[in-house]
């Protein structure tokens, strides 16, 4: 759970999801296709069918009660990998949501979170990002929600600590 860059196709608009007392919120979506997230159920049903099923599974259990119901269409991206070659901030707690717009390079993005922090930062008043943490951020990919570090709460848009070694293994 944290913050990824996502790939989106140029000028992604994403679609809402109307929510409790006429709040519009983005739609979570997984990072992947429909096709392909049924094509991986199907496949792993076929197995079951076939007798792999793990020992602790009870022998009138359905695979449905192992693995979930069949992949739904509306929680999967409706583009194909070829088609994304922009460059968005998603959160991960859900089946992500954007939190920054997209832009056409990784440069534009970074620009973006330096002087305006992400969609979360701004609600929260929490400001820009550091240029250097937002470029590490963005060339990384990656970083979770949060860390604690000796009492000490970082955020994506605060950059991480660096690893110190355990004084007793030192």
């Amino acid at each position: 759970m944290g913050r990824e860059i996502r790939k989106v196709p140029p000028n992604w608009d994403h679609p809402t999801v109307m929510r409790a007392y006429g709040r519009e919120d983005f739609k979570p979506m997984f990072d992947r296709t429909y096709a392909d997230a049924v094509r991986e159920w199907k496949a792993g049903f076929a197995k079951w069918e076939a007798g792999e099923r793990p020992d602790y599974m009870e022998p009138d259990d359905e695979y449905w009660d192992y693995a979930g119901s069949p992949p739904d269409r509306e929680y999967y991206r409706p583009w194909s990998d070829d088609e994304a070659t922009w460059f968005q901030v998603w959160e991960t707690v859900s089946e992500g949501t954007p939190v920054s717009p997209p832009f056409a390079t990784k440069d534009e993005l970074i620009d973006y979170l330096a002087a305006h922090g992400d969609f979360w930062d701004q609600k929260r008043g929490d400001g820009p990002w550091p240029y250097a943490n937002a470029r590490s951020f963005v060339e990384g990919g990656y970083a979770p929600s949060m860390i604690v570090a000796n009492s000490t709460v970082f955020m994506p848009r605060d950059g991480f600590p660096s690893p110190t070694p355990n004084s007793e293994e030192s």
